[in-house]
């Protein structure tokens, strides 16, 4: 049965999944929306229960199969505007989709904005009736700590595109754009017409597109270095355009995983590290060049430090840049443990 449910905070890749349904099955290949007959590609945006009613119990005739995009967050996540519908309502619409034809797709969509917690409830019957008769898929934007993820996915786009680049390069895209798939595929089509004849990213070409995800990395490799100062100041740059959780969650991340990276070192290869820890091995190499310059107890504090910091915030007993500042300037601040304290598992991680 051809009804899918799409939801989730990656709006790239949900829309690319979109589109590869869409040229599958009304042929559109790398053709634009406007050589493929509106009557075969169809959209609707929390249409009202008769609309959605109609859409589903559409049957194709002389034109071919109907592709339906139909938004419909407003039916499946908890919204001040969500849409009502009764009892009988919610029945003849599972109905419908029980009968939809095989000859129509129905794509309903849920676009989560980024670092938004909501979700489609589950329980709910509409949940389960697409469930039963189609297939739900979750879309989830990385998060800036996942660079190991992101490598595989960034070095098919950049073979896509027709480039080519090798870790180090591709690495530095990440940290320069950030982990957002649109920017990245943005700032692809940007290096590429930067490069043009040529085939091979280079860093000065990655550099030149720019971007603004270079500064969390940069203040990851400032604290390494020991250089908290220049860290504070660059989070404070950092806050006033993003969320100090977004900070926060970054740094927690990479420091628990910088811990159990140091621990490991002494008794497992980068390749052990990399599966104990579930990191790329690659991340793991670059991660053990930087570990030398710092201690494993100050590694522990900064952890510490960061946890305590987000206590504070939370509890409104410090401003964030306060709290950042305590975290990383205030030998202090946090509950500093010895080396002992840390046992096979990371247990202070």
């Amino acid at each position: 049965m051809p009804v899918y449910l799409f939801w989730g905070d990656e709006d790239f890749t949900l829309e690319n999944e979109i589109r590869s349904i869409k040229d599958e099955v009304l042929g559109g290949g790398n053709s634009t929306d406007i050589e493929i007959s509106p009557l075969n590609y169809r959209c609707l945006d929390n249409p009202d229960f008769k609309a959605l009613i109609d859409a589903l119990r559409a049957q194709p005739m002389m034109f071919g199969d109907i592709v339906y995009k139909i938004r419909a967050d407003k039916y499946f996540l908890e919204t001040t505007k969500k849409v009502k519908l009764d009892d009988k309502q919610t029945d003849e619409v599972i109905k419908a989709l029980d009968l939809v034809s095989e000859r129509v797709h129905i794509v309903l969509t849920c676009p989560i904005e980024k670092g938004d917690r909501k979700k489609p409830d589950s329980r709910k019957k509409l949940y389960k009736a697409v469930q039963k008769v189609g297939s739900i898929k979750e879309f989830t934007a990385f998060k800036a700590y996942e660079e190991y993820k992101i490598l595989p996915v960034l070095k098919t786009m950049v073979q896509k595109a027709g480039l080519k680049a090798d870790n180090s390069v591709l690495t530095l895209i990440i940290r320069e754009i950030g982990p957002s798939l649109r920017d990245l595929n943005t700032a692809l089509e940007k290096i590429k017409l930067i490069i043009h004849p040529e085939k091979i990213i280079t860093e000065n070409a990655v550099k030149e597109a720019g971007g603004e995800g270079r500064n969390v990395f940069l203040i990851n490799d400032l604290i390494l270095d020991g250089k908290y100062t220049e860290a504070v100041f660059e989070i404070s740059k950092m806050l006033d355009k993003s969320h100090y959780l977004e900070i926060l969650a970054f740094l927690q991340s990479s420091f628990s995983k910088l811990l159990m990276t140091k621990v490991y070192s002494n008794s497992m290869s980068s390749f052990d590290i990399a599966r104990k820890t579930g990191q790329n091995e690659y991340a793991v190499k670059k991660s053990l060049e930087k570990l030398g310059k710092i201690s494993l107890n100050e590694l522990i504090r900064i952890k510490q430090g960061l946890t305590e910091a987000e206590y504070k915030i939370k509890n409104g007993a410090a401003e964030p840049l306060l709290a950042f500042e305590c975290a990383l300037l205030d030998k202090s601040f946090g509950k500093t443990l010895s080396d002992s304290t840390l046992d096979e598992t990371g247990g202070a991680l």
